[in-house]
C-alpha cells in the first residue's frame, strides 16, 4: 500500500497562517454563496423540505410543548438520553412560541450555516495535512452539494449537528497537533463536551481514550489533563443528576432496549413499541412517552435479558454485528428511512430500494451499488489505517491514529448495541469519509498510471 505518499511530499512546507487564514475567508464567501443559492433552489424551486413529522413526533425529544412550557423542569425530568437537543429545541420553541412552521424554518437554517461550517472546516484541515489548494477547495465545495448534506439539512434531528461538532473537534486535534497550543486542546475537549451531552454514543469512555491518546501524542502537560479532567466531568453530568433524580447513572435510559435489538434471538416483551402498550402510553407525544420513568426499570430488565441472549450465543452475535457492519457501510448517509418532502426531486443516484415486511423488518436486497459503496468505504477504512501507520510526519500519524481510534470506538459501539438506523449514525463521520475518499481517489490514479506505462 501506498496510501501514506499520496500528495504529502511537501507537507513538511508551513503554511503561513495570515495566508491561511485569508484564503479561508475566500472559501467562507464561495461556500456561503454555492449553499444558500443551491439550498433556495432545492427548497423553492424543488420544494425539498423538512417533514414537519419528525418534530412533531420524533423519540429523541420530549413534546415541544412541554419544553417550551417549562424548559428547565423538563429536562431536570430527562433521562431517556442526554439534554442538550431538547434545551436547544425547548430555546427553538421559545423563540417560536412553539410554532412549528418557525421552529422547522429556524433550525433548517441553522444547519444550513452548519453545511458552511462543516465545508470550511474540511477545507482547513486539508490545507493543513497537504499543499495542494485545488484539492482542498474541490473537496469543500463537493461536500456541500453531496445528498447526504441536503438530506439532513431537512432532517430535523441532531444528525447534522453531531457530524459538524465532530469536524470541528477534529480540526481541532490538528491544530493542537500543528501549533502545540493547549487552547486547541481546550477546544477539541468542548467539542467533545458537547458531542457527549447531545448523544450517548459519545460516552466518557470515548473522550477518555480519544483524549487520552491525543494527550499521549501532543503531551500531556498538568494544564492539559485538567482540561481532559474537567471534560470527563462535564460529560457525566447528566449521569449524575439521572443518579440523584432517578437512582439510574447513565445518560440514557435505552440502552437494554438498544441491545435487545441486536440480540441474535428475539427478547420477548423488549421493544419500544411494547413498552409504549404495556404501559398504556399509546397517544402519548412518543418522546415523551419513552422518558417515563417506569422506562427505567424496564429497560434495566430487557438488558439483563438481552446479554443473557447473547451469551448463550455469542458467534451469532458476531456474526451478526458483521452484517450490520457490511450493511451500514454499503449504503450512502442519506439512504435513510425517512427522507424529506419532495426528496425523489433532487438529482442524484436513486436511494438503494427498501422493502418493510408485515413484521416490520426491513429488507435492503443486494445490488451493484451497494457494492461499489462497500468496496469504497472499506478503502477509505483502509487509507485511515495506512495513513495512521505510515504518513510520512509524525504530526500526520498521530493525526490520523486519533481519528483512527474515534472511527474503530464510535462504528464499534454503534453496531454492537444498535440494529437500525446505522446510516443516520455514520453520518456523523461523513466529513471524516469524504476527505478519505479523495486518498482512495488519487491512490487509484496513481496505480492507473504506472500500470499504464508498463
Amino acid at each position: 500500500m501506498a496510501f501514506a505518499q499520496i500528495n504529502t511530499s511537501r507537507n513538511s512546507a508551513v503554511l503561513p497562517h495570515g495566508r491561511l487564514i485569508r484564503e479561508t475567508l475566500v472559501v467562507v464567501f464561495i461556500l456561503a454563496a454555492l449553499v444558500t443559492s443551491t439550498r433556495l433552489m432545492a427548497a423553492y424551486g424543488l420544494q425539498i423540505l423538512p417533514d414537519p413529522v419528525h418534530l412533531e413526533t420524533a423519540y429523541q425529544h420530549l413534546s415541544i410543548r412541554q419544553l417550551h412550557d417549562d424548559l428547565s423542569g423538563a429536562l431536570l425530568n430527562l433521562h431517556s438520553q442526554p439534554p442538550l437537543w431538547n434545551f436547544f429545541l425547548g430555546v427553538v420553541a421559545k423563540a417560536c412560541a412553539a410554532e412549528a412552521p418557525c421552529m422547522i424554518q429556524l433550525i433548517w437554517q441553522v444547519h444550513v450555516v452548519l453545511t458552511v461550517a462543516t465545508a470550511t472546516t474540511l477545507y482547513v484541515s486539508l490545507r493543513l495535512l497537504t499543499c495542494s489548494i485545488r484539492m482542498a477547495v474541490l473537496l469543500a465545495l463537493s461536500y456541500a452539494l453531496t445528498p447526504a448534506a441536503f438530506y439532513y439539512e431537512n432532517f430535523i434531528q441532531y444528525a447534522h449537528v453531531t457530524a459538524a461538532f465532530f469536524s470541528f473537534s477534529s480540526l481541532a486535534a490538528l491544530l493542537l497537533l500543528k501549533t502545540g497550543k493547549s487552547r486547541y486542546f481546550a477546544l477539541f475537549c468542548a467539542f467533545l463536551a458537547i458531542l457527549s451531552l447531545i448523544w450517548t454514543l459519545f460516552h466518557p469512555i470515548y473522550i477518555l481514550l480519544v483524549g487520552g491518546l491525543l494527550l499521549a501524542k501532543a503531551g500531556a502537560t498538568p494544564l492539559r489533563v485538567s482540561i481532559l479532567a474537567l471534560t470527563l466531568a462535564v460529560a457525566l453530568l447528566p449521569s449524575v443528576k439521572n443518579k440523584m433524580v432517578f437512582g439510574m447513572f447513565s445518560s440514557g435510559s435505552w440502552l437494554g432496549l438498544n441491545v435487545s435489538q441486536v440480540a441474535p434471538s428475539p427478547v420477548e416483551g423488549c421493544s419500544f413499541k411494547t413498552f409504549a402498550e404495556t404501559h398504556d402510553l399509546i397517544g402519548v407525544h412518543i418522546g415523551t412517552a419513552l422518558n417515563n420513568p417506569r422506562m427505567i426499570p424496564y429497560s434495566k430488565d430487557c438488558l439483563k435479558r438481552s446479554l443473557d441472549v447473547i451469551s448463550d450465543q455469542p458467534l451469532a452475535y458476531i456474526g451478526d454485528a458483521v452484517v450490520r457492519t457490511a450493511t451500514s457501510l454499503s449504503l450512502w448517509p442519506n439512504e435513510y428511512l425517512f427522507p424529506p418532502l419532495n426528496w425523489d426531486r433532487l438529482p442524484k443516484i436513486p436511494d438503494t430500494y427498501r422493502e418493510l415486511t408485515a413484521d416490520n423488518l426491513i429488507i435492503i436486497p443486494p445490488s451493484l451499488s451497494r457494492f461499489l459503496t462497500l468496496a469504497l468505504n472499506l478503502f477509505a477504512l483502509i487509507a485511515l489505517a495506512e495513513l495512521a501507520r505510515r504518513a510520512p510526519t509524525q504530526t500526520q500519524r498521530a493525526f490520523f491514529q486519533v481519528m483512527l481510534l474515534s472511527v474503530v470506538l464510535f462504528l464499534g459501539l454503534a453496531h454492537a448495541v444498535n440494529g437500525p438506523e446505522q446510516e443516520r449514525m455514520r453520518y456523523t463521520l461523513h466529513p471524516l469519509f469524504w476527505g478519505l475518499y479523495s486518498v482512495v481517489a488519487i491512490e487509484a490514479v496513481v496505480r492507473l498510471r504506472r500500470w499504464s506505462k508498463r
